[in-house]
């Protein structure tokens, strides 16, 4: 059965509800798979147990079963210890397998087996384990890329996400949410009124929701540093159309010919600065606002930052000096 979704905010409850059914993503790249399959586990009756998130394309063929099945102690060189695959791992819960078009014919025949019987074995071992474990399955390819048998599998029940471009309606409230999560994580005050970012929803965002998410961190950036020059960052500071507009005619790092239509959003380095030096700057500023913003308490400075709090040491450390 096919679910094509006009909003990755509609009501899922449903569907989330039925956890025995697994599901199958599809959408294009960025159009928030992740974030999807979050949501259906936090809403269903598993929302308790594990979420575990596979991304298979990471995964190197010579390694994909023990990563998925697990292995026992000895099963092969440099198994020198148990190891509980993905699926183990998840029981009781839900088991992401994003980009699951980029497994090859042979694993997928292997994984076909599993997903029917909801039991696996572990490399080197001969024991038989049943898995409770609920499945979603997320690609942007075109299911035909897929084995015959192993698509009639997973496509039971397909949600379909639409892109971005076909829901313009959300670009605004997005973009809003964009802006305040920079300005959490920097501390400064970015005003935006919905009338000036209805210029967002003339482009295409062929990147979708992480398209838009980069694009607003970028002119969030601009104009947080063109304040600082200017020494008054710490006040409100508004983003107009103009200068959102000025962004989504920049030429991209991509375009060559100058005849073409501008299409990407970028910007250029200041005088005089190198791209290293640049963002070493940007990157030392964020981090003395999140410290100050935080009254020097590193575990949360780290959170907003989105980094670890060891991460966060290092770096303070390296500035520092």
């Amino acid at each position: 059965m096919l679910y094509t979704f006009q909003s990755n905010h509609v009501n899922i409850e449903q569907l989330a509800r039925f956890d025995f059914l697994d599901l199958c993503l599809l959408g294009e790249t960025g159009t928030g798979k992740t974030h999807t399959a979050k949501e259906i586990h936090d809403l269903s009756p598993r929302r308790k147990h594990p979420f575990v998130s596979v991304n298979c394309a990471e995964l190197a063929d010579s390694i994909i079963e023990s990563e998925l099945f697990g292995h026992e102690k000895g099963s092969f060189t440099g198994a020198t210890a148990l190891k509980i695959g993905k699926f183990e791992a998840a029981a009781g819960g839900t088991l992401f397998l994003d980009e699951i078009g980029e497994l090859d014919n042979g694993t997928q025949a292997k994984l076909l087996k599993v997903v029917e019987e909801k039991s696996i074995t572990r490399v080197g071992g001969n024991r038989l384990r049943h898995v409770d474990v609920r499945i979603i399955y997320a690609t942007h390819r075109d299911l035909s890329a897929f084995r015959e048998d192993f698509r009639y599998r997973i496509t039971s029940h397909v949600i379909r996400l639409m892109p971005l471009r076909e829901r313009t309606g959300e670009i605004v409230p997005l973009a809003q949410q964009f802006i305040r999560d920079f300005c959490a994580k920097s501390g400064a005050i970015i005003t935006a009124d919905k009338k000036e970012l209805r210029v967002l929803e003339r482009s295409p965002w062929f990147g979708n929701v992480r398209e838009l998410r980069s694009f607003i961190d970028e002119v969030c950036l601009e104009v947080l540093f063109e304040a600082d020059e200017r020494g008054n960052w710490l006040l409100p500071i508004p983003l107009t159309e103009d200068i959102i507009q000025k962004h989504l005619e920049a030429p991209t790092v991509n375009q060559t010919n100058s005849n073409e239509k501008p299409n990407g959003h970028g910007r250029s380095l200041p005088d005089g600065k190198k791209l290293e030096d640049y963002l070493e700057m940007i990157e030392t500023d964020l981090l003395k606002n999140a410290m100050a913003v935080h009254n020097n308490n590193r575990t949360r400075a780290a959170k907003d930052l989105g980094i670890s709090r060891s991460g966060l040491i290092k770096k303070l450390k390296r500035i520092a000096h």
